[in-house]
């Protein structure tokens, strides 16, 4: 007996589907293999931060003669790998600091360098600079 037409349409939406279903998995294992990752690279972040900030001191004097900017209150650094508990989220948007004059070194002091800004999910609003500019005398 021939398939008919109407067969092989099924047979061919069964197929697309079933393809359809293989992709959308592979994207849902990539997108959690990306995820994995981006956890990964921020815990290795927050660790070079730490040790930077307690036992580099000289270190991290110099790379914040690169950082300009301001804080734009976004809250994405108080919210690597997990939410700050002192984190307080605001309608508008923006966020403040529960114990903002106690906060430790870490919290003062981020970013530390460029590559930190890549561990932030938010516009942080800090930015680098290639080197320190020194300024002249005046004559």
């Amino acid at each position: 007996m021939k398939p008919t037409a109407h067969g092989r349409a099924a047979r061919r939406d069964t197929n697309a589907r079933r393809a359809f279903e293989e992709r959308l998995a592979a994207a849902k294992r990539l997108r959690a293999v990306e995820d994995a990752r981006f956890r990964a690279r921020q815990a290795q972040g927050k660790l070079r931060r730490f040790v930077s900030i307690n036992f580099r001191k000289e270190e991290v004097v110099a790379q914040l003669a690169l950082r300009r900017g301001d804080c734009n209150r976004c809250g994405a650094c108080c919210e690597i790998l997990f939410k700050c508990p002192f984190l307080k989220k605001h309608g508008d948007g923006t966020s403040t600091c529960g114990i903002y004059e106690d906060r430790p070194n870490q919290c003062r002091l981020f970013p530390l360098e460029q590559r930190d800004l890549a561990e932030v999910r938010g516009t942080c609003s800090y930015y680098f600079i290639e080197k320190p500019i020194k300024l002249e005398r005046a004559s």
